[in-house]
């Protein structure tokens, strides 16, 4: 999946208070929130992204690896196979599992 050149804003967050933002949300037009809203998604989902090719970049086949899941809680598991979003994963006991690598933690 694609996503779309981030749209810069004319705003600095950094030194916008909650309060000013709800004001402004307030006063914008529909096509307005919906181009922020937008612009939000956008953002987050190429953070997401990159966040998960640098995880991409360090995992290898093989290596020893944590998932931050509540099923997976505090059990070790090997990489057994990496694809684009997800990698296969093992335990010593040969039970398999199929994870997102944004949940993989090295």
């Amino acid at each position: 999946m694609r996503v779309k050149p981030l749209k810069p804003l004319n705003m600095n967050i950094n030194h916008i208070e909650i309060t000013q933002i709800k004001g402004i949300i307030a006063k914008a037009s529909i096509e307005e929130l919906r181009m922020l809203n937008e612009t939000i998604i956008n953002t987050i989902k190429y953070k997401r992204n990159l966040e998960s090719s640098v995880k991409k970049v360090g995992l290898s086949v093989g290596m020893s690896v944590r998932v931050n899941h509540p099923k997976l809680a505090g059990q070790e598991l090997s990489v057994n196979k990496i694809n684009r979003t997800k990698a296969t994963l093992s335990i010593k006991s040969g039970k398999c599992f199929i994870v997102p690598i944004s949940l993989i933690e090295y």
